[in-house]
């Protein structure tokens, strides 16, 4: 199974460090690396990917997730195929809604119809294919080169069915939960029939944050920050599944206080509101054989792969411990 590594730029950060740890995660055998495309709490996105690409070799790239709303579609497909070009082929399109990067701006998130025109407008114009246009009719790329895969984060159930009809990937959106990931799966091939597709052309990529310490209490508090920006969005939902009804009062608590320029900050005042509870029922919580053994059941699901964020004070400490805590014993498992 592969191991993602999920990473936003704060304001106190340098990008040429972000780059100084997408090197690191490639020496400890992290497959890919998405980069959080947040333009107004974190620094940009596109700037640390060309970086990264010029100073790495294996490890594939991506956002961590853009959207169509800020970038359009066309700027998507030639921003991709040129980060394509200098990565020698190491290029994902991570794509979602807007969300974080929408809302304060004052715009919506992605609906399912420009979800769906903008993965198959991307994909014809890194193809070289024509797209239809407005008044001034069909138009292209000229930089085209070849399709390169477009991977949806979704947690709800259209965008879901949706992955399943048009996605090369899926990133699973939501926690590291047998019963909420199951759900999630099922609706994913329900797309997929839908459409006459085979499971096995998309891949399946959970999201979710990670903390070992055998201080529980310290572990969760790690990850909360994550956390309480799951339960916001989830607060948006028009109808929860029957799972998670029991954490209602988490997500109006989230939704109230989240500060959206503090957004996966571990400094936000807004990450205290959530319960104990919901944090152990989505984040990886606990020691490295526990967290381990709950990646390995969620596994069995049938995921390809998984991508950690964690908190980013002693980052590369952290990423040595999860390249020996989980890295290592998965990559000897598939051996």
């Amino acid at each position: 199974m592969d191991v993602g590594l999920s990473l936003g730029i704060s304001s106190r950060e340098p990008i040429l460090h972000n780059v100084e740890v997408v090197q690191h995660a490639e020496k400890l055998g992290f497959d890919s690396a998405w980069i959080a495309d947040c333009q107004l709490s974190m620094k940009d996105c596109f700037t640390a990917l060309a970086l990264c690409a010029v100073n790495t070799s294996k490890i594939f790239l991506s956002t961590g997730v853009t959207n169509p709303l800020t970038r359009h579609p066309s700027v998507l497909a030639n921003t991709f195929t040129a980060l394509n070009e200098v990565s020698n082929g190491r290029a994902l399109v991570g794509l979602g809604v807007g969300w974080t990067g929408v809302f304060p701006i004052g715009l919506k998130p992605a609906t399912i119809k420009q979800m769906e025109e903008s993965i198959i407008t991307i994909r014809k114009l890194c193809s070289g294919e024509e797209v239809p246009g407005g008044e001034r009719g069909p138009y292209e790329m000229v930089t085209g080169k070849g399709p390169i895969p477009i991977y949806i984060a979704a947690n709800q159930q259209r965008m879901l069915r949706l992955s399943g009809r048009v996605a090369d990937g899926v990133i699973l959106m939501g926690g590291a939960n047998e019963e909420f990931l199951s759900w999630q799966i099922d609706l994913v091939k329900e797309g997929a029939e839908q459409a006459g597709r085979s499971m096995d052309d998309i891949k399946l990529h959970l999201w979710s944050n990670i903390s070992f310490s055998e201080d529980h209490e310290q572990a969760r508090d790690d990850v909360s920050h994550w956390v309480t920006s799951q339960a916001e969005t989830f607060a948006k939902w028009r109808e929860l599944p029957d799972f998670l009804q029991r954490f209602k009062a988490d997500f109006e608590a989230a939704s109230k206080a989240y500060d959206r320029l503090e957004h996966m900050s571990q400094h936000a005042e807004h990450k205290g509101v959530v319960s104990g509870e919901l944090i152990d029922y989505l984040a990886l919580v606990g020691s490295a054989e526990e967290c381990l053994e709950r990646i390995r059941k969620l596994a069995r699901l049938g995921l390809d792969g998984v991508t950690l964020a964690f908190r980013a004070g002693g980052r590369k400490e952290r990423m040595d411990e999860i390249h020996e805590g989980i890295i290592k014993p998965l990559k000897e498992l598939a051996a």
